[in-house]
């Protein structure tokens, strides 16, 4: 008996989550020096990978399909990315559907001579999660 509900349960939990799915929604690019790739939709949430300016981001959007009727579940501020080998949430507000101008393409040999380090593009990705844009409001 025990195991017949075990069973049952398995495959009730499997065809709940069949019915919700990611899909390739478009290819955007990074338009900020450097960005961060979130585990969670909040710029506090933990980080997961550094991008530069110019890489291209598959945004996906997660689809609840109950019966015929199709619902995007999450598309806010927020886009479901995949980069790489890490999947995760990066700000809209950093993300360009078409690939932009960069400081390292308009400028490559100043660029290479910096000699950034990986911890400083992670601190700098992390300071434009922390940027805040757009126009103010009092008078």
């Amino acid at each position: 008996m025990k195991v017949k509900i075990l069973i049952s349960l398995l495959f009730l939990s499997s065809s709940i989550s069949a019915q919700d799915k990611d899909v390739l929604d478009k290819v955007m690019y990074v338009k900020s020096l450097f960005a961060q790739v979130h585990k969670n939709p909040s710029k506090y949430s933990n980080y997961m990978t550094t991008v530069e300016c110019g890489h291209p981001v598959k945004v996906y959007k997660k689809v609840s399909k109950k019966g015929d009727s199709v619902r995007i579940l999450f598309n806010r501020t927020w886009h479901l990315v995949k980069v790489g080998a890490y999947d995760g949430y990066m700000n809209a507000i950093q993300l360009s559907s078409k690939k932009g101008e960069c400081f390292q393409d308009n400028y490559p040999k100043f660029y290479d001579s910096v000699d950034i380090s990986i911890n400083e593009m992670f601190y700098w990705g992390k300071l434009y999660d922390q940027y805040v844009t757009g126009k103010s409001r009092v008078r």
